[in-house]
C-alpha cells in the first residue's frame, strides 16, 4: 500500500510542473481572445504582436530600458489630437537562476511629436519615498500644488525643463486623476497604473482615461 501510494505521489509531482505550463499557455490564450474581441467591440485594429522592443528602447523611455528577455504582446491603437496612442502588455525580466524576477505592466504609450517632453518620472508618493525624502533624496515639488507634491513623487535630470513641462493645467489635471504612474522622454510619454497585467474588464476604462488625458493634458 505504502508502495502505491508513493508511486502516485511521484506521478502527481512529475505532472504538475506539465499542468502549471498547460494553464500558463491557455490564460495567455484565452487573454489574447478577450482582448481581440475587446478591440473588435469598439473598433479598434488588434495584433496579438505588440512593438518592436529595439523601437520601444529608443523612445529613452527607461522602463523601456530595464531587465532583460523584453517583450511585447496584445497591441491595441488609436489616434488622437496629440499623437498615436498604443495600449499594450509589456515584460521584462531582472537577475538570473533562482533570483529570477518578472515584470509585467499593462501600459499606454503615446507619441506626441508636437510636445516637449523632458526625462521625467512621476509616480504616485508612498511612505517609503517619504522616508528616503527624508534621508535626503529628493524629488521635484510644484509650490504651486501642495496636493500634487504630496500625492506624486516627481524626478527627472533637468528640473527646469519638468517644471515648464508640468504647467498649471497639467498639475491641475493629476490632482483631480490620482493614481497613474507616468514616464517621459523626447516626445514620448508611457502611461500604466501599477506593475502588474490589467484584467481585461479593465482596459476600457483605462483606455478612457488615457485618451482624456492625450485630449486634456496635451493637446
Amino acid at each position: 500500500m505504502k508502495t502505491g501510494l508513493q508511486s502516485d505521489m511521484l506521478w502527481i509531482f512529475l505532472a504538475l510542473p506539465a499542468v502549471v505550463i498547460a494553464f500558463s499557455f491557455y490564460s495567455k490564450w484565452r487573454r489574447r481572445k478577450d482582448l481581440e474581441q475587446l478591440a473588435a467591440s469598439i473598433g479598434l485594429p488588434f495584433s496579438p504582436e505588440g512593438p518592436d522592443t529595439s523601437a520601444l528602447e529608443s523612445t529613452g523611455l527607461e522602463l523601456f530600458r530595464l531587465g532583460h528577455s523584453r517583450g511585447a504582446s496584445n497591441l491595441m491603437q488609436t489616434q488622437s489630437r496629440a499623437g498615436n496612442i498604443s495600449f499594450f502588455d509589456y515584460r521584462y525580466v531582472t537577475g538570473s537562476g533562482k533570483n529570477t524576477h518578472g515584470h509585467r505592466f499593462t501600459l499606454a504609450l503615446i507619441a506626441c511629436a508636437g510636445c516637449a517632453v523632458p526625462a521625467f518620472d512621476l509616480k504616485p508618493e508612498t511612505f517609503v519615498y517619504k522616508i528616503g525624502e527624508a534621508l535626503g533624496f529628493k524629488d521635484i515639488d510644484l509650490p504651486a500644488f501642495p496636493l500634487f507634491s504630496d500625492k506624486y513623487r516627481l524626478t527627472g535630470p533637468d528640473e527646469a525643463a519638468v517644471h515648464l513641462f508640468f504647467t498649471p493645467r497639467r498639475a491641475a489635471w493629476f490632482e483631480t486623476n490620482l493614481g497613474l504612474r507616468v514616464q517621459g522622454a523626447g516626445g514620448h510619454l508611457a502611461i500604466f497604473r501599477r506593475e502588474g497585467l490589467l484584467p481585461v474588464s479593465s482596459w476600457q476604462s483605462f483606455m478612457e482615461e488615457v485618451k482624456a488625458f492625450a485630449a486634456e493634458v496635451l493637446a
